[in-house]
């Protein structure tokens, strides 16, 4: 069972303000509306939509040297589990999320979850799946929430184009390296899953194909398109502002189509193997279509790769009225796999 050691009890906002502070300091620049050839193509994230743009490539080549993982402090508890909002740095930046341990004597598999596109101004630390990570926890799971940078108390990095080499997935492998040198008693790092919603479902799919080899299973809900063109004309070809931005830093799909090709997700998923894949959707979802998941889905078997789709019948973005049947199936999923 893991406690939170008492020293990491104490207040930190003041050191997260001048942590986040620095955080922009240290972004790089901008050069002629042109990616800093210092750094590897990478991520174009916004804050104001569910864009979320990363080079595939570079994001498999990086070393995660993710490091300093604490327990900051009790958020939440009861009969069946314990949440601690932690913090860890990584590429340079102090990011922030939960940990939740069932409140047992012995090893828990993990679930790392990565939420969906919440206004950064609204959101909370390890808020957008709270509900799934009670159940998981009730079921004898462990789950690590990362926030991203930008969310919650993590430090601030600039949204401008270029300024991101590698976004949010990278965020999530921090976190993970980083839990892993702590090396917490209560938590079985050789059974770890990847479940992701919305914006997440695409980050899951980044993450799992950068580093097949560290989870057993990956469970999609209402995901993003693996094709970073898609996701491109659903979100930023209509505004204009971030269209211009997006634009000068890596040209558009049709004039620089090499890079969009990288940065599409579909296009690496036999990087995943044999790990077994659910993806799960609304069929009246209108924030991310249906035919997103069945693209996806198509692309993963003709790779090989063991999925299964499931789509539920009138369920819109998040569910509400099949959300049992959708946990039950993920419960009996992440059982088997993890």
């Amino acid at each position: 069972m893991i406690s939170a050691p008492r020293r990491y009890l104490a207040r930190w906002a003041v050191g997260v303000l001048v942590l986040a502070v620095g955080a922009v300091l240290l972004v790089p620049a901008v050069s002629s509306g042109r990616t800093d050839a210092r750094y590897a193509v990478g991520a174009a994230d916004d804050n104001t939509t569910p864009f979320n743009l990363v080079s595939m490539p570079a994001l498999i080549a990086h070393r995660y040297r993710g490091h300093g993982f604490r327990l900051e402090h009790l958020q939440a508890q009861n009969r069946y589990m314990r949440r601690w909002e932690i913090s860890y740095r990584g590429d340079g930046l102090r990011l922030t999320g939960t940990l939740s341990v069932p409140r047992t004597h012995r090893a828990h598999p993990l679930v790392v979850d990565t939420h969906g596109w919440i206004r950064p101004m609204i959101y909370r630390t390890g808020a957008g799946l709270q509900r799934e990570e009670a159940r998981l926890t009730r079921l004898g799971f462990a789950v690590l929430h990362p926030d991203y940078r930008n969310y919650g108390d993590s430090a601030y990095a600039s949204t401008k184009p270029a300024h991101q080499p590698l976004g949010y997935p990278a965020d999530v492998l921090n976190a993970i390296v980083a839990l892993k040198r702590a090396r917490l008693r209560g938590i079985d790092l050789h059974r770890m899953a990847l479940f992701g919603r919305s914006m997440g479902g695409g980050v899951a799919l980044q993450v799992a194909e950068a580093r097949p080899t560290w989870f057993k299973a990956l469970v999609m809900y209402s995901a993003v398109s693996s094709s970073a063109t898609e996701n491109w004309s659903r979100w930023v070809r209509s505004d204009r502002t971030l269209r211009q931005r997006v634009a000068r830093a890596y040209g558009t799909p049709t004039s620089n189509p090499t890079f969009w090709a990288e940065a599409s997700s579909r296009n690496y998923v036999s990087r995943l193997g044999r790990m077994p894949v659910i993806l799960n959707h609304g069929t009246a979802d209108h924030m991310c279509p249906e035919y997103w998941s069945l693209e996806t889905y198509g692309a993963l078997r003709k790779a090989g790769v063991p999925a299964r789709l499931y789509t539920y019948k009138g369920e819109h973005h998040r569910f509400t009225a099949d959300w049992p049947e959708f946990m039950h199936r993920v419960d009996g999923f992440l059982l088997q796999h993890a």
